[in-house]
């Protein structure tokens, strides 16, 4: 990775002049770290494969660095921006481009149906976004809610996030997140992003990470609700024997040893040790609980 120190001076500069044209400063409380690497931008392009045929959702495109460097590799890009003069800077600096819309609003909030209705690229539209730290889970579990629209999601994220949506059962890392993105998605990590790579410079390292959203749950579940209650009920008491975590939750003791019976999980076991496959087991075995009847991934968010 190309240091700090050696960056050229047009990339780091264009952010510095870009932010002093228009009276910006990086916002904290926004997590506003933007891209200055040229070698870490052109990375992300090549590993999200954009050409000319390709749709791009990106999230939060701060100065324009890498939504420049996707424009120029073909794509089209629709940038959702909550800041409302980083997006009027974005907007003058790419002033003349094709391909380009510029919608200032919050990702977490945005119609992305509303706004890709009829798009006809919809389901194999690429998000490329580095995104603020402190919207990362959320912004993960709504995107994967909205997978009819997408084929692959490819996010720059804190190094510990992205162990978390990696972690193996049994490590520290694994927890209902990495779950809720096994359901639905093929996750791996593309390559390290030191945190000199942004200005200003964060306090944290960064990961590219991309999930391959699937056209089928990763695992066979009648009723994906009931899973999701059974995974925070785990995760929500770590630590604790599965039996005692499923019980405190609200399941009859006795159906809980059935469960655990029928799905062949000793109940001693501690729910990080299981696997998403051993989940849905259990989670078939056990009776519906009240509010678990219906539903997605939308309860899957870490509750640790």
């Amino acid at each position: 990775m190309t240091p700090a120190g050696s960056l050229p001076a047009s990339l780091l500069s264009q952010t510095r002049v870009l932010l002093r044209r228009h009276g910006l400063r990086p916002r904290r409380h926004r997590g506003q770290n933007f891209l200055v690497d040229p070698q870490v931008r052109d990375r992300i392009v090549e590993a999200a494969g954009i050409d000319r045929d390709r749709a791009v959702v990106e999230i939060g495109p701060g100065t324009g660095i890498l939504t420049e460097a996707l424009l120029r590799a073909g794509g089209s890009v629709l940038a959702v921006e909550v800041d409302r003069g980083l997006a009027q800077a974005l907007s003058a600096r790419l002033a003349g481009q094709t391909g380009l819309t510029v919608e200032v609003a919050d990702a977490l909030a945005f119609d992305f149906p509303m706004a890709l209705q009829g798009h006809p690229q919809r389901g194999r539209i690429r998000v490329v976004a580095n995104i603020p730290y402190y919207i990362t889970t959320p912004l993960i579990l709504r995107l994967l809610r909205h997978r009819a629209l997408f084929d692959a999601l490819f996010l720059t994220m804190q190094r510990e996030v992205a162990e978390r949506l990696t972690a193996p059962p049994g490590e520290k890392a694994y927890g209902s997140l990495t779950l809720a993105c096994q359901y639905w998605a093929t996750v791996r990590t593309v390559f390290s992003i030191p945190r000199t790579a942004f200005y200003p410079v964060p306090e944290v390292d960064s990961t590219l990470v991309r999930l391959d959203l699937l056209d089928a749950p990763g695992v066979p579940t009648a009723n994906p609700a009931q899973l999701f209650a059974v995974v925070r009920a785990a995760f929500g008491t770590r630590r604790k024997m599965l039996r005692n975590a499923l019980a405190r939750a609200g399941w009859p003791t006795q159906a809980v040893e059935a469960a655990l019976l029928t799905a062949g999980v000793e109940g001693r076991r501690r729910g990080e040790t299981l696997t998403l496959e051993e989940f849905a087991r259990v989670s078939e075995a056990l009776p519906v609980r009240e509010g678990a009847a219906d539903g997605d991934t939308e309860s899957g968010s870490d509750e640790e």
